[in-house]
This record gives structure tokens, sequence and C-alpha cells, in this order.
């Protein structure tokens, strides 16, 4: 049966937003990452994203760093995501030191951004797996290689003091990174890096020293 020119781009437009659609939902739902003992093996990333986006083609970039410092340029790699719903990836070279954190971006073939996530990296050879709780998308969260243990410190600004890792069941959690503050109890606040917490007695303390409310548990 001869199909008319018509139906037939009409039936293409329909699969290219079809096929744009799906590829905007995509995110990051864990991470591998396996570094070699020797100086010349490279480091490489599993990206999982789901096995529904199985044969769809992505640009993947990971900037890997240590101590604060880029190990590499962060090229963007086409990749196509394998039956499984991963994303493989080897860095271009290999590194003269282990990297403590890797930033990967996924971005859809017109390089529009779909996920950027971090994870932290324990400074070792070996397979470190970061699942979804892990994945710090806000600077926020912290990775299972960091200790959950509490430490108390204080920083002053303008006569003022702010004390970290010392605040009580019913307070005010601030993010000094996010500016964000958080209710009690909040899941979010488990996530955070135990530097960044900062309580607050009242919501009104809060707004007062210029932070604003979560949007999840909207105090």
């Amino acid at each position: 049966m001869k199909v008319k020119t018509p139906m037939l781009i009409l039936l293409v437009l329909i699969l290219l937003v079809t096929t744009s659609a799906v590829a905007a939902s995509m995110e990051i739902e864990k991470v591998k990452i396996t570094t070699g003992s020797a100086l010349e093996d490279k480091t490489y990333a599993d990206v999982y994203v789901g096995s529904k986006y199985s044969g769809e083609n992505v640009i993947i970039q990971i900037y890997y760093s240590r101590d604060g410092s880029l190990l590499n340029h962060g090229n963007m790699v086409p990749k196509t995501v394998d039956n499984g719903g991963y994303i493989h990836v080897a860095s271009a070279d290999s590194y003269r030191y282990y990297p403590d954190k890797a930033e990967i971006n996924l971005y859809d073939t017109s390089e529009n951004l779909l996920d950027s996530v971090t994870v932290y990296l324990e400074i070792t050879s070996g397979t470190q797996t970061f699942s979804s709780y892990d994945l710090d998308r806000d600077g926020d969260y912290t990775s299972s290689s960091y200790s959950s243990s509490s430490s108390s410190s204080s920083s002053s600004s303008g006569g003022s003091t702010t004390t970290y890792n010392s605040g009580t069941s019913d307070s005010y959690v601030g993010n000094s990174n996010s500016g964000k503050f958080h209710a009690p109890g909040c899941g979010d606040v488990n996530k955070m890096k135990p530097s960044n917490k900062v309580y607050f007695s009242s919501r009104d303390e809060a707004v007062g020293a210029g932070y604003s409310p979560c949007g999840h548990c909207h105090p």
C-alpha cells in the first residue's frame, strides 16, 4: 500500500515528538564509578536511566575532580542507552590521582540538559555504587562516602554567630549552601551535608536570616 506524502510526514512528526517527550523525562537513577589501581587505568562510569529508555541516543559529560581541582576536560560524549538502561562511558585518559568527586551532566542529542548530578567518591580503587538517595542534584545532599556523625563548629559575621550541627528535633534546619530552610522532620534534612546545617528556633528566625522555605515541606 502506498502511503501518501502528507501522511508520511505526519507519522514522522508524531514519532519525533514522542521520542523528544520520552527523552525529556529521562533522569539519572543510579551511578557506578570504577577506578583501577594502576596509573594507566582509566575511570569507568555506568549511569542508569532505566530500561524504558533503551536505544535512546544521548550525550553525557563527566567532570572528575580531586580536592577541588579538575582531573579532566569534561568532554561531551555521544552514547546510546543499552538494553539494560545503562549508559557506559570511559574516561578519555587515566588520572594520576583517584577522584573524590564526579559531576555528571546528561543531555539529549540537541544538547538540552536532561539531568545533572554529583557523587562524592571514596579515594580508593574499585567500584563504588550510588543509589538515587546518594545523588546530589542541588549541592545539598551528602553521599554514602560522607560520615553522618555530627560535629560542632561556628562562624561569626557582623557580630552574630551561627551554630552548626547542634539543633534539636524541634528546630527548623537551614542549608547554608542552598539558602533554604526546612521544617522539623523534612526528609531533605537527612540528605544534607552536616557542615551545611544551620538551626533556627522558629520560622521567623529563619526568614529573618535570609533563608527561603523548602519547596517540599513548605515550612
